[in-house]
């Protein structure tokens, strides 16, 4: 008896192939790989101009080589990604192919999943095609290999909400424009938008704004990754700020390693955001019927959202208490 094969998903294997097939995705590879490596060269040659401000060269070279090509991928995500994925269901239905799709035995979740999947395929390819000349990082020190570990996690989960906002858009509005607009309106708030309120609440207030403005954003993300340690007096200390790590936060008895880093709560928020759009886009996809769900999926949607709240609260409301007493100076967190 012939043994089953495993098959793959046709709408992966077609979008993949058309998306190949062609002199430009090979191009964009090329173009973002010199790019990043003469971006790089730069930020190592600026570097040999500063001071050491005391401490080693070697490794504030590392750190700064390491920070400028995790936050110029993670650019590249926030470009790219809405992009392909904002004009997934937008394009099938302009054609006139969305209920073509819709009528092949594939099911709505392997028509989202193969879109997004296609879609962050090809951005994965350069997020790991950047890893050779990310190695050079470890030449310099300063760098683990846990915190580019932690880096790509920050920027592939980054990929993955990013793409699932705009297929949501692309499921819900159905065209193409409306969709893009939306998508990077969307993206536009989470990043600049959250600097804005974090800025205007600490110039409102005349106090240090809550640090969990910030987790919205990525590079802040990112920023808390990077910024192992108090750096301010170097150029690394930009990343500090951006983490929401400055000196009017926090007296000098109380260090950066002391809280919970900031990219801990984006992906948590970046979890529930991406299950809570996917389950949406099911709805706008799904041809007949779509807002007729059984009392089985409600059950289920209900318990998911509060088993995700509960283990969020457990994990995280602890030390937001901890941090919010160190501010005020009640006692240091987490002893």
């Amino acid at each position: 008896m012939k043994r089953p094969q495993l098959a793959l998903n046709p709408i992966i294997v077609k979008e993949f192939r058309s998306r190949m097939r062609g002199w430009r995705a090979f191009a964009i590879l090329t173009v973002y790989l010199v790019f990043l490596a003469l971006f790089s060269y730069g930020i190592y040659r600026m570097m040999l101009l500063f001071p050491s401000y005391g401490t080693p060269l070697s490794p504030l070279i590392g750190q700064s080589l390491f920070a400028a090509i995790a936050n110029l991928s993670l650019v590249f995500v926030a470009l790219l990604m809405p992009a392909l994925t904002a004009t997934a269901i937008s394009s099938e239905n302009e054609k006139l192919t969305l209920e073509m799709l819709q009528a092949t035995p594939l099911s709505v979740h392997a028509i989202l999943f193969g879109k997004l999947i296609a879609s962050a395929g090809y951005i994965f390819l350069l997020i790991f095609a950047a890893i050779p000349l990310a190695s050079l990082i470890f030449t310099f020190g300063g760098v683990t290999p846990t915190d580019l570990l932690l880096g790509a996690l920050v920027i592939l989960t980054t990929a993955i909400t990013y793409g699932m906002i705009g297929l949501f858009f692309s499921a819900w509005r159905r065209r193409t424009i409306q969709a893009l607009v939306l998508t990077y309106l969307t993206i536009l708030l989470m990043i600049g938008g959250t600097y804005v309120v974090y800025i205007f609440w600490g110039v409102i207030a005349r106090d240090a704004p809550p640090r969990h403005i910030l987790l919205f954003n990525p590079f802040s993300a990112l920023a808390s990754v990077i910024a192992t340690q108090n750096l301010q007096n170097t150029p690394m200390g930009l990343f500090g700020l951006l983490a929401g790590w400055g000196p009017w936060a926090f007296d000098g008895s109380v260090t950066l390693t002391d809280f919970r880093p900031l990219w801990h709560y984006t992906l948590a928020f970046y979890l529930g955001l991406s299950l809570v759009l996917y389950l949406l886009s099911t709805r706008f996809v799904k041809p007949i019927r779509p807002w007729r769900i059984s009392w089985k999926g409600w059950g289920l949607a209900i318990g998911l959202v509060v088993l995700y709240l509960v283990i969020s609260a457990a994990m995280f409301y602890p030390d937001i208490k901890a941090e919010n007493m160190a501010r005020q100076g009640i006692m240091p967190p987490f002893e």
